[in-house]
Parts: structure tokens; sequence; C-alpha cells
């Protein structure tokens, strides 16, 4: 049997019936917490650990003083308040070759948030696009 916290089988997995359901269900359990962290997974290539080291944790570090980032064997755990962008035209620059944002979407593994991206930016963010904030016009960003 796996220690791992992730494990399937831990928590309330491990529960059948009614001790299952019980904890479903209850009160705590019903209720919907609001947060504005944001969290997105990235799989590790050469472009993607330049983009975390280089950009993410060195020119834009001040940016974004909430970025946790955790090295997670084949992939990059990042957790933020509010949210995480990373600009592939920067990425470009940086790597010395075209990097598109389709590039970058191929390597993201698993967001919590709402993704979008604008021209050749990704952001992940906890905003309600269109509600809290005002849908930008692809001819003005």
């Amino acid at each position: 049997m796996s220690t791992n916290s992730n494990a399937y089988g831990s928590g309330i997995m491990a529960k059948t019936g009614k001790a299952f359901a019980d904890e479903y269900f209850s009160e705590e359990n019903q209720t919907v917490h609001e947060s504005n962290e944001v969290v997105l997974v990235l799989k590790k290539s050469d472009e993607i650990n330049s983009v975390v080291h280089e950009i993410l944790l060195g020119d834009r570090k001040a940016d974004n003083p909430t970025l946790i980032v955790e090295d997670r064997a084949g992939y990059w755990w990042l957790k933020a308040t509010g949210k995480i962008e990373i600009d592939c035209t920067e990425v470009s620059e940086l790597l010395g070759k075209h990097y598109s944002v389709y590039d970058l979407l191929v390597d993201v593994s698993s967001t919590i948030g709402r993704a979008y991206t604008l021209g050749e930016t990704f952001t992940i963010t906890s905003e309600l696009m269109g509600l809290d904030v005002k849908l930008q016009d692809l001819q003005t960003a």
C-alpha cells in the first residue's frame, strides 16, 4: 500500500459506504471556498527549464513575489496569488529562436484557475474574465 498522500485509496477515497457519504456530504465539504490562488504544472523540457529559471524565478520574480515553484521530478509545480503570466515573445528572445504560445501549451500539464492566451502571452488567473475584468480586444493587445 502506498503512503503517498496523493495516492488513490487515501483520504476520503479510503472510506466506503456511510463513512464516505458522511464526510463527502458534511457541511464543511459542501461549502465553496473562494481562493485567489492559481496553479500551473509544466512538463520539464530545456525550454521550460529556461522559462522557470531565467524568467519566472529570474527577470520576472519581482513581478510576482507570491510565486512558489516546486521541482516535482518530471514537472514544475507553480503556485501564485492572482495570476501567472508567460510572455512567449520574451521566451523567444531568451532562447534565441521562435517560441510561440502554442509551443508553451504543449508543455502545460495541468492548471487550477482560468487559463487563456492573448497574442503570444499565456495567463492563468483567478479573475472572472468578462465579469471581474473587461475582456481585451485582440486588436488592441
